[in-house]
């Protein structure tokens, strides 16, 4: 049917889905859908230079029925000459195990797979056949269980590497692009049972609102989310720049945020900033409900002491003085970092064993430095080199900067409200067997440069 495939190609073109020598994968479940899309991406093949892998994902729900469409798709990729994959996976088994529905554990499983076929072959696109009263469908059923606005537009015509190619096409079109074209398919029978919530917006609500409310409700449930789109990207990039300046630490398994910082933005941009945060740590999910951030900001806005909150897949939330640390509980352990000492020959730089790096340097001019004891300037004449870097032990004593007395580092810490998480990350400077830095945090008295300094011994490091 030349009508659909011009449409298809127009929405190609529209939002750039493909490209000279792409490599793209293509879902194939057996339905009408799937084989009108393989059959318009096999014919533009040769104008595009694609080269095609087809996957097809037997859920074993459907015993016989789906082993004879898992074949025909086999059939089909070879009478094409296409590469294929066909793979099968227990979803009931798995839903189970991971207490999911099955359509969401299905839907997990087949992007799995996806990404994974991606990577083997060095796929750059995966193309779906969902089609306009999918995503119609979508938007409601999103709607129904309440969203947010990446729910609304959680079917995209183009998005990450997945294209869809329909997405403005309707169902009876497809259907008659097949007839057309003698494209053989199978037709899934639990699509008309009515135990699914799908089922139900498509057999009931859809027609209802149709018929009672607005003829057009499905251009005007797609219009909705083509506005949201383009609202969700502009709001992600605001999002962003927002998350640069909360972010504090972001390293495997773990990312640390600014609770003050946090709380100066909107209150929508706090919302994306934590969604973000936890789907660093978590890509593959699906990401944080409504409550569970509403929980977190709670927590966070609660000033007693650390609270701790767990969160799903195992991502613990922690809320420590003016910190907001997310956890992947499953990488991170609570065991102490080992203890080092270190020599540094100074003048001179050392890489510290988390990577962090000092610098040092001898001037007769006293040097400006920055404020908060990250850049210092000690009399270079009382120094015994080699300085030693080292981690804190127990016992350990400063006298800091303006007092009398010496000091417990440890007394010190908690004062400073800062976090037992990362108290190890210090590093504690020695000149013999006095204590004459603290990074971050003060220098020894006695070592300050004073009016009759002659030889200064400025210390950096680097706050990152």
């Amino acid at each position: 049917m030349a009508d659909l495939l011009s449409q298809v190609k127009k929405t190609i073109e529209e939002y750039k889905m493909l490209s000279f020598n792409d490599v793209v994968v293509v879902g194939v479940s057996g339905g009408p859908d799937s084989i009108a899309l393989l059959h318009i991406l096999y014919s533009l093949k040769e104008q595009y230079g694609l080269t095609l892998c087809v996957v097809h994902l037997n859920h074993m729900l459907r015993g016989e029925e789906a082993r004879k469409e898992a074949q025909f798709v086999a059939d089909l990729a070879e009478k094409w000459c296409l590469d294929y994959r066909i793979l099968e996976r227990d979803i009931a088994k798995i839903s189970k195990e991971k207490g999911l529905s099955t359509e969401e554990a299905g839907h997990k499983v087949r992007h799995e797979i996806f990404r994974q076929i991606g990577q083997e072959i060095g796929a750059n696109k995966l193309a779906l056949g969902h089609h306009a009263d999918d995503r119609a469908e979508t938007v409601l059923i999103h709607l129904l269980q309440g969203t947010g606005l990446e729910g609304l537009a959680a079917m995209p015509p183009k998005g990450d590497w997945i294209i869809r190619p329909l997405a403005k096409s309707f169902k009876k079109d497809i259907i008659k692009y097949c007839q057309v074209n003698n494209l053989e398919y199978f037709w899934d029978q639990s699509n008309e049972q009515l135990i699914f919530l799908r089922n139900k917006v498509r057999l009931n609500l859809l027609p209802y609102l149709k018929k009672e409310f607005n003829p057009q409700i499905i251009e005007s449930l797609l219009r909705l989310e083509d506005i949201i789109v383009l609202e969700n990207q502009y709001l992600d990039l605001e999002s962003s720049k927002g998350f640069d300046k909360i972010l504090i630490i972001r390293e495997h398994g773990k990312i640390v945020l600014n609770k003050e910082k946090l709380f100066q933005e909107h209150l929508a941009i706090q919302r994306r900033v934590i969604r973000k945060a936890y789907n660093l740590l978590r890509p593959e999910e699906q990401g944080l409900s409504f409550g569970h951030v509403e929980d977190i900001l709670n927590l966070a806005r609660t000033k007693q002491g650390s609270k701790q909150l767990n969160l799903p897949q195992g991502i613990v939330l922690k809320s420590v003085y003016n910190r907001l640390e997310l956890i992947d509980s499953r990488l991170r352990t609570e065991k102490e970092t080992e203890f080092y000492s270190l020599q540094w020959d100074v003048p001179g730089t050392i890489q510290l064993p988390d990577n962090q790096v000092l610098k040092a340097s001898f001037t007769e001019a006293k040097p400006e430095f920055a404020q908060g004891f990250w850049e210092v300037v000690l009399d270079g004449e009382k120094i015994v080199p080699p300085l030693i870097v080292r981690r804190r032990k127990p016992g350990d004593r400063i006298r800091p900067l303006g007092m009398a007395g010496t000091k417990k580092v440890k007394d010190i810490f908690i004062e400073r409200k800062i976090p037992k998480e990362i108290r190890d990350a210090v590093p504690v400077v020695c000149s013999g067997k006095d204590i004459v830095w603290l990074p971050g945090i003060t220098i020894n008295e006695g070592y300050k440069a004073g009016p009759n300094t002659k030889i200064f011994l400025k210390l950096e490091i680097d706050k990152k």
